[in-house]
């Protein structure tokens, strides 16, 4: 019996119903649960895989820099730092790293080189590998007569392993040759070769009585694996524990280099925009999936409503079946999407590093699983409100006039979708700005797709017919007709290629900015201490071995005595971070000259030798702000016990991550040219062992000079970006494959209620093939509107996304729009004849009687 309107919903019958619907809809609810689950694969998919490369770029990151933390200062590291560790599970490593001399042979044969010290107390490395030769060695082998030596530093001078230098006071037996460190990561020309020794080991020297420049670090590594957010946080309460924390350097392990930074925090602007757009994709299913499930329902509908279901009945109805299908296709498709990263594995191994711990993500299931029910939810409850409209007088008369629904459902449902969209969103993205600004532009280019379908819609009605054929002015009135879905099609249609070509054109240009990110001839090796007139001859050495890029200035070194007529003593005593004030002010500084800038400098402030007369300098911006000056500026420098005084003229923007040989001050030509000098160089050498036999070359003919491999640094910096770049690809892909499936499901969707049209059309006398053309023509010309509106609107993704977020200049593809539209046609066309081919088929009679 009907029930009361005032009654509450009557659970027992709804779910009476819910069960025959399933018998009833059986065939349909494996087409509607696979597509769910495809869209929820999507978004566990590629959360699991940015977990699985988080996990193995941060074990990577952790490499890079040999510890989960690292404190360093130019003085003894405070007590303070014991203190605030006390209550934080770890281990600690003290190094100390220092200028110092090394030499071998006596009287004439003796040979000195200044070298690095890099003094070990503790175990080193807790992440990585030293690499040393002979490999059996280890650094807790390094007993205090020992010494590890770089390879360069061996053979300038002559000595192999067992044999013995003096280092401060002390003689040392070479113990191994340092292959690779981990944490070397940076060059800086005025340290020579590394070499290891141990604390014991530098107690037996003069070194620490001399008045030397010392960096002291604190390697640290933390229990269990810590998230990059714990570790900031801990670096953030360590800031603030310390009492003067402005002289010490805190870096976490995502800190660890500029280029891998830089890259690691682009990539992970992008996998939140691919998360999104996952997510994203999963909602388009749902919602086309409902809609056309429902609009194959309305005679069941009405058949309900007659037998006195109330339409909120109906809803909870259906909603409970959709509840159904969306938890068996939330599981299958959450159960597909956590396995991705093991089957990627096996494909790319290179993608993830580290344990296999990091390839299971549960966390990525759950909440992959617990955003796909939300996002089938409320993409279902506009469709729902469809029930509404379904008058009971439709099981008699098609074409009964639709009831209009309550004021609360039509716009109840909306702002439901919006509000757990954007909730899901949050989620996703770990920012409400994030989110809003991704809803917000998404409902936008949504609503513009509406209107561009209404539009259509209403052209297509006016066009006049007699002109076109019959099979496009068949597809126009397809497109106008009431009932046609064709609004819904379009808006789907077009924000999947949306979705899709901007993950396109994103993913292509995040590929290549990570690719380009270490410059392609970046030099793999320095020359320190090249005389002048031996440049010549280095060089033509250098050419002989195939050398390329090669660079080379000169290089006088002084002092700041004043700024602006202010000793820098009384700058640096005024100064906030007294630690690294002293440090500008007081380091001795490396000048140059050059006429011409090199494509590594930009002038961001005033123009470079512009002033006749005057002795100009130029500074790099950064360096400028410590030392607190600008253009206009006035630096008194002591080079050599002779003052020079030099005007600020122009302030430059240095590419340091080139690798190439920058200052920052560059001085006028003519201003120093008289000054003792002497030369470094740099120069890109293929393959690694022209290196060595530059080393041999000039150990004989040039002993003074010393060469430093970078190739390591390179390779390993070389290695995660090439990683980060083909993880951009893989998730690219996959979410570019996804969104065609989706988007080719969601219309063919559209046209599971084309039997009844197709039986009709064959009884007119409209052959298969014909009514395959005409069917085609329509799902064309949706496909068409659909793609050159998604089109323009992923431009305007791309550009906001790569500029604004990203900061990577981008060139708008327009080319894009012709091909997305062509595109979108061609998939509508396959997609909506797919679905309609059992219509095709079938014998008009047959679907008549059903």
């Amino acid at each position: 019996m009907p029930a009361s309107p005032g009654s509450d919903v009557r659970w027992s019958a709804v779910c009476k119903a819910i069960l025959r619907e399933s018998r009833a809809s059986r065939g349909l609810l494996f087409f509607f649960a696979g597509c769910l689950a495809i869209g929820v694969a999507a978004v566990v998919g590629v959360s699991a895989l940015i977990g699985a490369m988080e996990g193995g770029i941060r074990e990577q990151s952790r490499d890079l820099l040999a510890a989960d933390l690292r404190v360093s200062a130019r003085r003894v590291l405070p007590a303070e730092l014991e203190d605030f560790f006390a209550g934080v599970p770890h281990e600690r490593t003290d190094i100390r790293e220092l200028a110092a001399m090394v030499s071998s042979g006596e009287g004439e044969r003796m040979e000195s080189r200044l070298v690095e010290l890099k003094v070990i107390d503790g175990i080193y490395p807790f992440y990585g590998e030293l690499v040393l030769d002979p490999p059996d060695m280890h650094c807790d082998r390094l007993a205090d007569d020992r010494a590890f030596l770089a390879p360069e530093l061996m053979l300038a001078l002559g000595v192999e392993l067992g044999e013995r230098v003096r280092i401060g006071g002390a003689d040392f037996r070479v113990a191994a040759r340092v292959v690779d460190e981990p944490d070397r990561l940076d060059f800086t020309m005025t340290l020579g070769p590394r070499v290891f020794l141990s604390a014991a080991g530098l107690g037996r020297t003069d070194l620490n009585d001399a008045r030397n420049r010392v960096r002291y670090r604190a390697l640290y590594r933390l229990e269990g694996d810590v998230e990059n957010e714990e570790l900031g946080r801990l670096s953030r309460e360590l800031g603030e524990a310390l009492d003067d924390p402005g002289y010490l350097s805190i870096q976490t392990h995502d800190e660890a280099q500029p280029n891998v930074r830089s890259s690691l925090g682009r990539v992970e602007e992008y996998l939140g925009l691919v998360a999104l757009l996952s997510l994203f994709l999963g909602g388009i299913g749902v919602s086309q999936i409902v809609r056309a499930w429902l609009a194959g329902r309305t005679r069941d509908v009405a058949v309900m409503r007659c037998f006195g279901f109330r339409a909120r009945e109906i809803a909870v109805t259906y909603l409970g079946h959709t509840a159904l299908l969306a938890i068996a296709g939330c599981f299958l498709g959450g159960l597909v999407g956590a396995g991705l990263p093991w089957l990627l594995r096996s494909w790319a191994p290179e993608l993830f590093q580290g344990s296999s711990r990091h390839l299971w993500q549960p966390l990525s299931l759950l909440r992959g699983v617990g955003i796909g029910l939300v996002v089938a939810l409320i993409f279902s409850l506009p469709p729902l409100t469809a029930v509404w409209r379904v008058s009971p007088a439709a099981v008699l008369r098609s074409e009964a006039v639709p009831l209009a629904a309550p004021r609360l459902v039509r716009f109840g449902a909306p702002v439901v979708l919006v509000l757990g969209m954007l909730l899901s969103a949050w989620v996703q993205g770990g920012s409400w700005t994030v989110a809003g600004a991704f809803s917000g532009g998404l409902f936008g280019l949504a609503a513009l797709l509406y209107g561009a379908a209404r539009l259509a819609m209403s052209l297509s009605a006016r066009i006049p017919r007699g002109k076109l054929g019959p099979h496009v002015e068949h597809g126009l009135s397809a497109i106008a007709r009431p009932g046609s879905g064709t609004a819904g099609a379009i808006v789907a249609l077009g924000l999947g290629v949306t979705v899709v070509l901007s993950m396109y054109l994103i993913e292509g240009r995040m590929s290549s900015a990570l690719r380009d990110s270490l410059p392609e001839n970046a030099p793999s090796v320095f020359l320190v201490d090249v005389q002048p007139d031996q440049w010549d001859g280095v060089r033509e050495e250098m050419r002989e071995l195939g050398a390329r890029s090669i660079d080379s200035v000169p290089v006088v070194m002084g002092r700041l005595r004043e700024i602006d007529g202010r000793p820098v003593s009384e700058l640096a005593e005024e100064s906030e971070d007294l630690g690294r004030a002293r440090w500008v002010f007081t380091r001795e500084q490396r000048l140059t000259w050059m006429s011409e800038l090199s494509e590594t400098n930009e002038i961001v402030a005033g123009s470079l030798w512009s002033e006749p007369g005057v002795d100009e300098v130029s500074v790099e911006r950064e360096f400028a702000r410590d030392l607190g000056v600008e253009v206009g500026s006035t630096l008194e420098l002591d080079v050599q016990g002779v003052p020079v005084e030099l005007k600020v003229t122009s302030l430059r923007d240095v590419d340091w991550q080139s690798f190439s040989i920058n200052f920052f001050l560059v001085v006028e030509p003519g201003v120093l040219e008289d000054a003792p000098h002497f030369r470094i160089a740099a120069a890109r050498l293929d393959p690694a062992e022209a290196e060595y036999a530059l080393q041999n070359e000039l150990s004989q003919d040039f002993p003074n000079v010393t060469l430093m491999r970078v190739r390591p640094i390179l390779e390993k910096i070389a290695g995660v970006l090439e990683r980060l770049a083909l993880g951009v690809r893989a998730l690219g892909a996959f979410t570019i494959l996804t969104g065609l499936v989706i988007l080719a499901g969601a219309v063919a969707t559209t046209a599971l209620h084309r039997r009844r049209e197709a039986a009709l059309l064959k009884t007119l006398g409209v052959t298969r093939g014909g009514v395959t053309r005409l069917f085609a023509v329509e799902y064309a010309l949706c496909g068409l509107i659909a793609g050159v509106i998604g089109a323009a609107g992923a431009l305007v993704l791309t550009w906001a996304f790569l500029e604004q977020v990203l900061d990577l200049e981008t060139q708008v593809a327009y080319a894009g729009v012709p091909s997305a539209a062509l595109a979108a046609a061609l998939l509508a066309t396959l997609s909506g004849l797919s679905a309609s081919w059992k219509a095709l088929l079938t014998r008009p009679l047959e679907t008549l009687r059903r």
